[in-house]
């Protein structure tokens, strides 16, 4: 198999897997929206009330299980679009391990960030105090995720504009989600956040899309005899 299959083959698992990551991430979030869960400034007594649904529901735990599967399956697509990124990039790809170390981010953060799956397990005996810290930090980590996310969309909407391995409006689009991010973690009980969340997976879904089909960038330029000589 020739570099230019190979890259395409890779092109498409990223594409493939960033879908079927999202659909797996997403559909059990859906499911356990359904159980009541609170607003990011909830009151104890909202809480309290959701821990209670989550502990008696048979399929909650499962649904916990799914979503960290789907980060996973995600992380990999992640990295794909990294690489495939870092090859229009061209040397010395720091831009595509940028964003390499943050889909890592994201998987450290979903399989690490276990304070909601805890305290579904002891909902009904559970301290309404220690309820509310879980409920508070495992909502400060995604906050904190959001960061992440922007700096992931910072490093391929550059590459994207400079390069125009994609279409511009994906780079525009990566950076305005990136700067929304960064915003709305200073607000991050309001529900701004929501704008930049959207944006980031209209981005993501139409990368996805794009490499399913086989839209893979050119190599970078390779570098110039005196730019060789110019390195250390």
């Amino acid at each position: 198999m020739g570099v230019e299959e190979r890259w395409q083959r890779l092109a498409r698992w990223a594409g493939a897997l960033g879908l079927l990551g999202i659909a797996l991430l997403y559909a059990p979030i859906i499911a356990i929206s359904t159980l009541g869960e609170p607003p990011l400034h909830a009151s104890e007594a909202e809480i309290a009330e959701f821990y209670r649904n989550t502990s008696t529901t048979s399929w909650y735990e499962a649904a916990e299980i799914t979503s960290v599967i789907g980060t996973l399956v995600l992380t990999w697509a992640l990295v794909g679009v990294a690489m495939v990124l870092g090859r229009a990039e061209g040397a010395p790809f720091w831009r595509a391990a940028m964003a390499v170390l943050a889909a890592g981010i994201l998987s450290a953060n979903s399989v690490g960030n276990v304070g909601w799956a805890v305290v579904g397990r002891h909902g009904p005996e559970l301290d309404i105090d220690v309820a509310h810290y879980a409920f508070d930090s495992g909502n400060i980590a995604f906050a904190n995720l959001w960061l992440a996310l922007a700096s992931f969309a910072v490093a391929c909407g550059w590459v994207t504009l400079e390069t125009g391995v994609f279409p511009h409006w994906t780079g525009w689009l990566a950076m305005a989600a990136a700067v929304g991010f960064v915003v709305a973690r200073f607000f991050w009980t309001s529900e701004v956040w929501l704008i930049p969340y959207a944006a980031f997976w209209v981005w993501m879904i139409a990368l996805f899309v794009r490499l399913v089909r086989g839209r893979v960038p050119s190599p970078g330029p390779a570098p110039t005899a005196t730019e060789e000589h110019a390195l250390p």
